[in-house]
């Protein structure tokens, strides 16, 4: 990425290779030369992040077949820093240090003094350290092929999260990009994804995953626009999925309304793209904190483009958008802020408002679901105005704690 001059034609064997290359890199093509400023540092801007793997790991093709990978993040949520407690008097960071104390003695618990339990059927199932460290482990940190599925099968509810990307890693295994490469023109030669066994790390449990490939696209100046890999697409469990509540007694929508509907998708239809957007919050936090470093009088004004353009979008579908409210709402009904449904005629009968019951442990028999095991059914609400109302001493407030308190009084 460099400046384009007139008189002189930039050459990267002289002095910049070595530093932009790698021992695992070969420069194959280089990015055209920018005739504008402005273009250079937006090409320089969009390199700013350093593309660190989040995890390293192997692809495992079977037969004893691996190569290399690294797992890349490409989103992730930029969240402000938290706040660092400093000491009122000598303005030093504080550490903050956690102790497990002895409820009856108040004496300080060392780790080989703690055990951990599992509340399964009412009783307390004991567990070493070494069982759960045991227990959280289900092979080998990597990939595992597993098949491979036409893309077609992939469903937009299959997506647990957002993806990784995996790219090879040569220092892992060598000749691992020779693979990778044959394996992603392949799976976009056949138009099919690669279902693997994902487990992340160590102690983490198993995810199914689909490899999505993608091909490597470069706009007009050979920049590079998207990589050559593949998308860790996370799949849900059988578990996961739930199915979506479907009344057959609910209003249909009927023909004018839905093409009017459309009208209004199609009137106010625009081309989005996030990075066109950045957080309100984290801008705002931030000419704060610059107010305060600099001394101003008061922070930098923030435009906030998350919030919609209601008088564009008026006088682009201002009147598709009455036209199908009158269809939608019946007559006499006012869509404005604060606005109330209208009191039906007379002799059409009183109106009433619906009143949400909140069921209270007078309405239960406690002791009858403890006896039945059926607690964990129950509010959180309702446990409590019954232990408060027997004034039984509870371990903690969770849900698990209080039923162990309760069955602990019904001796169960």
């Amino acid at each position: 990425m460099h400046i384009e001059r007139d008189d002189k034609k930039f050459d990267i064997e002289t002095f910049y290779k070595d530093l932009l290359a790698h021992e695992s890199d070969e420069i194959t093509a280089m990015a055209s030369a920018s005739n504008k400023f402005d273009d250079l540092l937006t090409r320089v801007r969009s390199k700013e992040h350093k593309k660190r793997a989040m995890v390293r790991t192997c692809i495992s093709l079977g037969g004893g077949l691996k190569l290399g990978v690294g797992v890349y993040n490409l989103v992730s949520s930029c969240v402000k820093q938290s706040a660092v407690k400093l000491s009122r008097e000598k303005n030093e960071e504080l550490k903050s240090k956690r102790n497990i104390i002895l409820q009856d003695t108040g004496e300080a618990l060392m780790p080989h003094d703690i055990k951990k339990y599992v509340l399964f059927g009412g009783k307390k199932i004991g567990l070493e350290t070494d069982e759960i460290t045991e227990i959280k482990q289900f092979g080998e940190p990597g990939f595992t092929l597993m098949g491979f599925k036409p893309l077609s099968f992939l469903q937009k509810d299959h997506f647990l999260r957002s993806a990784n990307f995996i790219y090879p890693d040569e220092k892992t295994i060598k000749g691992s990009t020779t693979l990778f490469t044959a394996l992603l023109e392949k799976c976009l030669e056949k138009t099919v994804m690669a279902i693997c066994k994902f487990i992340s790390r160590r102690n983490l449990p198993p995810m199914f995953v689909a490899l999505v490939p993608q091909a490597e696209e470069t706009d007009q100046g050979k920049v590079q626009v998207t990589p050559p890999g593949f998308h860790v697409v996370y799949l849900p469990f059988a578990d996961d999925i739930r199915e979506t509540p479907c009344d057959q007694h609910m209003p249909r929508a009927n023909m004018d309304q839905i093409d009017k509907a459309k009208e209004v998708i199609k009137r106010l239809q625009f081309s989005f793209s996030s990075e066109n957007f950045e957080n309100p919050v984290l801008q705002h936090h931030y000419r704060n904190i610059e107010a305060l470093a600099l001394e101003l009088d008061e922070p930098d004004e923030m435009t906030d483009y998350t919030v919609p353009d209601e008088e564009r979008m008026k006088s682009r579908a201002g009147k598709q958008i009455s036209e199908f409210q009158d269809l939608i709402f019946p007559e006499g009904y006012s869509t404005g802020p604060g606005s109330k449904r209208k009191a039906p005629a007379a002799g059409g009968g009183a109106a009433f408002k619906r009143t949400k019951t909140e069921t209270t442990s007078a309405d239960v028999d406690i002791k009858t679901e403890a006896m039945a095991n059926r607690l964990g059914k129950l509010t959180v609400s309702v446990l409590k105005d019954f232990i408060k109302k027997t004034k039984i001493s509870a371990n903690g407030t969770k849900k698990a704690d209080l039923i162990e308190a309760i069955n602990e009084h019904f001796d169960i």
